[in-house]
């Protein structure tokens, strides 16, 4: 029960998504060099759409390479004009626990057509994440977990969120013990090196959304060496302890919070506006929640509580063409029905209507768990609950609670928060957004100020991640490094 897609960008209602989606084979490539006799050769096969499919076998201990493996799932677009292909682009779109598989077939739609002319579009899907196998698994019915209330009010309530975080690592450990040490970001960085050398690039090209920053600035600390060029946006600062991380997000999201419900206010058309005062609706909205969880729909088995609530708010507060959407959701919550705001909390932790759950929200847990250092008291949370009850009381004070199982993981991290410089690596492009809720924008600052090389490339307004999102000025300059390695003018904004 954390936000676990905090690092991500999903959207309900378009047919490109960050997370999980949604030419012909360029016969005329020109031929890879032979990769090194101890990196697999991939085996491509036609999956249609002009895509080519593989498996990609790494070892699970990379210090014992020929024990058990993980296979990976991969997919490449060739480039559309073989004779000027650069290379490959490699990316990751986040999570962690997205399908780069899954993006990549989306990402075809919106990628700017140099970048499809010049290279060969790849991704994949990381260890113990989407479809690799095997995948971190820790409990069949996640529903228990992210119904207890994150805000608990009375003794009762704070035994069982803390018990409810324990028998969620505790299951994560009994099913997956055997792989939660060998999940890290360190560990799929060394992946994405073997991948690298078995597409035949010398150095890779890579683009990395949200927590695929943080696996680009491993790699680059890692091989800087081995870096060509490397886009991080939506960045994460890698000297934030994991309850720095939280408050981080819940001060973003109150945020951005607050810009949905002014901009809502300014609007008579908005489903939400409420007579031009949208806060004090919303806050009767979460009142009403507080006190009973609201049916969703009315007569229905199922109902919205403050747990549900979290995710239902902070799912379409991503991208602000989901803007519309949760007004017209929380006005159907303020007239009794949680339904809309159910929606997006089942998008968000990946609940089909079938009622199992997609595999995104444990292996956040498994990732996060041991890339980040996360105080074990669980009095730490309680304090910043506390705090963020004054200065984020809309939305931020629930995330607090949503690191417990994290704090009492069985594994320990494999690093300390600290700087990462990436000394000897080329140019990287961070770029972040002034109103990003999920990877604020002081940590792409701070990113870019870390690496030895880092360009900071800003864009103002709001929502997670800035390429790709329909802004010229992101996308032109993005796309002209990475295929001329051109490098924003320092202090580039773009509006």
């Amino acid at each position: 029960m954390n936000l676990v897609m905090v690092m991500t960008a999903r959207r309900l209602s378009g047919a490109f998504s960050f997370l999980v989606s949604p030419l012909v084979l360029g016969c005329g490539a020109d031929p890879a060099p032979a990769p090194a006799p101890d990196v697999p050769a991939i085996s491509w096969e036609d999956c249609g759409g002009g895509f080519e499919c593989a498996t990609f076998s790494v070892p699970v201990n990379h210090d014992a390479p020929d024990g058990r493996t993980f296979s990976l799932p991969l997919v490449r677009r060739p480039a559309a004009i073989p004779s000027a292909r650069i290379g490959s682009l490699l990316v990751n779109p986040g999570g962690p626990g997205g399908s780069g598989v899954g993006w990549a077939r989306g990402a075809q739609i919106v990628l700017p057509q140099p970048l499809k002319d010049r290279f060969d579009l790849v991704s994949f899907d990381p260890r113990g994440q989407a479809g690799s196998t095997p995948t971190i698994d820790c409990v069949d019915d996640l529903g228990p977990l992210i119904g207890l209330d994150p805000t608990p009010d009375d003794d009762a309530e704070r035994v069982a969120l803390l018990a409810g975080a324990e028998t969620f690592s505790a299951a994560c450990k009994a099913r997956s013990g055997d792989l939660l040490s060998f999940v890290g970001t360190n560990d799929i960085a060394r992946d994405m090196d073997l991948l690298r050398e078995a597409l035949g690039d010398e150095k890779l090209t890579y683009i990395g959304f949200s927590y695929g920053t943080f696996l680009g600035t491993v790699y680059a600390e890692a091989f800087p060496e081995r870096v060509r060029a490397l886009v991080l946006d939506g960045a994460i600062d890698p000297t934030v302890s994991g309850d720095a991380f939280i408050k981080g997000q819940a001060l973003g999201f109150e945020a951005e919070l607050e810009a949905f419900l002014a901009d809502c206010a300014s609007k008579t058309t908005c489903p939400f506006h409420s007579g031009g005062d949208p806060w004090a609706a919303y806050d009767a909205v979460k009142a009403a929640v507080e006190a009973s969880p609201l049916p969703a729909p009315p007569g229905g088995t199922r109902a919205l509580g403050p747990g549900e609530l979290l995710y239902g708010v902070a799912q379409p507060l991503y991208n602000k063409s989901q803007w519309q959407f949760l007004a017209e959701a929380l006005a159907l919550a303020a007239a009794g029905d949680g339904s809309g705001l159910l929606e997006f909390s089942d998008a968000y932790v990946a609940r089909s209507a079938d009622g199992t759950y997609g595999p995104s929200f444990e292996v956040y847990y498994g990732v996060t768990s041991i890339d980040l250092a996360f105080p074990t008291d669980p009095q730490v949370y309680q304090t910043l609950t506390t705090e963020l009850q004054a200065k984020a009381p809309r939305i931020g004070m629930y995330l607090p609670a949503t690191a417990l199982p994290s704090a009492r993981w069985a594994f320990p991290p494999w690093r300390s928060n600290a700087p990462i410089a990436a000394d000897g690596a080329p140019p990287i492009l961070v770029v972040g957004s002034t109103g990003d809720p999920a990877t604020p924008y002081p940590w792409a600052v701070s990113l870019a100020a870390q690496l030895s090389s880092g360009v900071l490339l800003t864009r103002e307004g709001p929502g997670h991640i800035s390429f790709l999102r329909g802004n010229t000025c992101i996308d032109q300059a993005t796309t002209d490094y990475l295929v001329d390695l051109k490098t924003p003018i320092k202090g580039t904004t773009c509006k």
